[in-house]
């Protein structure tokens, strides 16, 4: 549902421009013509108005966050809805996000970074103070704005993220994955503690510039989140300070009892660390004191600093022996201070099921079991445990005993209801793949799995792949094309999956995108499409290994094939493309074309495409395609005569020289 300029909704609030869009809500600036200001106007998107529990939880959400009001956190006007307009009225920010500064200037000050987080924990605390967990802390959900000449952060999408999270949708998590706790990533409740590690990850990223943790697949990010250490910011940028290290380290503790227990714990930590960081600056800037022109004095004043340092030897020796005695005698003393009651876990790992929760119960702790599906174990036994063996835990806290089915047949589970990546989550839980997948028109949600074959229940083993039917809505439904600019691969990939689109990835070049980010989308953000359509997306590798000869230029290679009102010509993507300094006048911007013979074409092409100047050779591009990629153009600058030649599959079916 897209909402027109000059639209006014709940005869209060005119639209004057879109601003944004996510994957769950689209957002406008509007103005509240009865106060006559203007706000921030997120529209929930039609996807999730037919489900009536989702509304009324996300209302409710709404509404608690809009009980909040602290400097830091983005005031919500509003919550109301307008028959199928459901909308958050929130305060219009005249800024930029968190991501977008990261972006640009990371790896940031260690200040800088300190104040910003800060800030951040500043508004989670009140928040959690009203009983509102974020469940989304993340760049993109922080507002950056200048306040008296003071950069203010506010964190927003409250009442989003919570609705959004009950109800176990993946539309506003496309980038969240990455900065998930370990208890969201296990599906496990959440309390304040869960928006400390966000935040913890958002620290990092801001004196990195980089997330701490990168997946080839959200199962795979959200088991690095549960089991792999938090990497050593300094390894990045050298110049990040211990106390911050240790706020990382600490705030993203896997276990939420290691971590700062409430947000206000963080900010006074993050305060210590920048009050610290000012000390040593004002040490450094103080100039040696002059030396007295008094000789007796002067000696006086030696001897007397003498006399401290030996004093503070002697100190410092008999400190020494005190603690060794204290280790040696009283060791138990101290481990009963440190550990109190806690209880070391033991190795479950191996074990029988039954001898497990025997030992666990002799331990006086609480079992609850997962069945998974590990070949290399025994069925019945012990495949992987959390909390891990040595940790400390309280007594009658829970320990979660993965149990194998061992290598015969597996149980199909259910994941009918549940969204494509979901239920794909839940497939490699039990150590089944996802098979055919095909999208048919339906009443339920966009990228709702509305059956499955085999069924669930149906015993089979682990070769066999289930095929699943997922919704693209009713027949005629078109849907908005996202922006994809500088989402990682990853990312595009859930976020056109959750909306019915095809993702088609190719490679490209860029000195400003970050590796791995997208450059460019085949088809405009913000145009309206058929369910199923493809998109191609352009992934930066990084910069192009430069040539004396031939210096090519960053634009789509491949130009998506779309109904009429979509087309993309080969002219417009050189004239909108980025033109890099040292590129040629456009009017000598060449184009090669790719447009073979289809018969000659095969399921699976090879495609090279060289360009020979002086005696000398390079490949422009290198690729394999499907035949429904072709037509398509490579563009490339040249301040000469050079020779172009197309192969594809071997045989050359182009050769000019321009």
């Amino acid at each position: 549902m897209v909402l027109e300029k000059g639209q006014i909704v709940s005869q209060r609030y005119k639209i004057l421009e879109i601003i944004g869009k996510g994957g769950m809500a689209v957002v406008y600036k509007a103005n509240d013509i009865k106060l006559g200001r203007d706000v921030t106007f997120k529209v929930l998107k039609s996807d999730y108005i037919g489900n009536e529990d989702f509304i009324n939880r996300f209302s409710t959400e709404a509404r608690a966050a809009a009980q909040l009001a602290h400097t830091n956190i983005v005031n919500v006007y509003d919550v109301g809805n307008e028959g199928d307009i459901y909308y958050i009225v929130m305060e219009y920010i005249e800024g930029y996000t968190l991501k977008e500064l990261i972006y640009k200037e990371a790896p940031l000050d260690n200040r800088l970074a300190c104040d910003i987080a800060m800030q951040i924990a500043s508004g989670l605390e009140n928040a959690h103070a009203h009983g509102v967990i974020h469940r989304d802390i993340k760049p993109e959900n922080i507002l950056l704005t200048k306040t008296g000449g003071k950069l203010t952060a506010k964190v927003t999408d409250f009442g989003i993220a919570k609705a959004n999270s009950i109800e176990n949708t993946q539309g506003d998590y496309m980038g969240s994955v990455h900065y998930f706790s370990p208890e969201q990533a296990k599906g496990d409740d959440v309390d304040q503690r869960s928006d400390i590690y966000s935040l913890g990850i958002v620290l990092y990223e801001m004196v990195t510039g980089l997330i701490p943790f990168e997946g080839e697949s959200a199962l795979d990010l959200a088991m690095k989140h549960i089991k792999t250490p938090i990497p050593d910011p300094r390894n990045i940028n050298p110049k990040v300070s211990p106390e911050i290290i240790e706020i990382i380290k600490k705030a993203c503790a896997k276990e939420p009892r290691n971590r700062y227990q409430d947000a206000r714990e963080m900010a006074r930590a993050l305060k210590k660390a920048m009050e610290i960081k000012n000390k040593t600056q004002i040490t450094q800037l103080k100039k040696p004191v002059p030396i007295a022109d008094n000789e007796d004095d002067e000696d006086d004043d030696s001897l007397e600093i003498k006399r401290r340092e030996r004093n503070v030897i002697i100190t410092a020796v008999i400190t020494g022996i005190l603690i060794i005695l204290l280790i040696t005698i009283g060791g138990s003393m101290i481990n009963n201070t440190l550990y109190g009651d806690t209880i070391k876990v033991p190795d479950f790992v191996g074990m029988t099921y039954e001898k497990a929760c025997n030992k666990a119960e002799r331990k006086g702790l609480t079992v609850e079991r997962k069945d998974v599906y590990k070949a290399d174990v025994d069925a019945g036994c012990v495949a992987q445990q959390t909390p891990e063996k040595g940790e400390r835990v309280n007594p009658g806290d829970v320990v979660v005993l993965y149990v194998s089915f061992g290598a015969g047949d597996i149980q199909v589970p259910n994941i009918v209801g549940e969204r494509k990546s979901k239920g794909e989550e839940i497939l490699a839980e039990m150590g089944l793949t996802l098979g055919n997948v095909e999208y048919v028109s339906s009443d339920k949600p966009i990228g709702e799995i509305i059956g499955q074959t085999p069924e669930s229940g149906e015993m089979v083993s682990a070769d066999v792949k289930i095929d699943v039917k997922v919704s693209q809505g009713a027949a005629d439904e078109e849907v908005m094309v996202p922006d994809l600019k500088l989402k990682t691969q990853e990312e595009v990939s859930l976020m056109l999956d959750d909306l019915g689109l095809n993702a088609k990835f190719i490679d490209g070049y860029s000195d400003t995108v970050p590796v791995g980010s997208v450059i460019d989308q085949g088809i405009a953000p913000e145009t309206m499409v058929a369910i199923g359509s493809q998109v191609t997306v352009t992934i930066s590798r990084g910069v192009r290994a430069e040539s004396t000869e031939i210096t090519s230029i960053n634009v789509p290679a491949i130009i998506d094939i779309q109904e009429p009102s979509t087309a993309v010509s080969v002219s417009e993507a050189v004239t909108n493309a980025p033109e890099p300094a040292t590129a040629a006048p456009a009017d000598k911007v060449v184009s090669i074309p790719v447009n073979p013979d289809k018969s000659v074409l095969t399921d699976s092409n090879t495609v090279k495409v060289t360009a020979k100047k002086n005696g000398s050779e390079i490949t422009l591009k290198e690729l394999t395609l499907s035949k429904e990629d072709f037509p398509f153009a490579v563009n490339d600058t040249s301040d000469g005569s050079t020779e172009y030649t197309v192969i594809v599959n071997g045989d050359i079916i182009y050769s000019e020289t321009k």
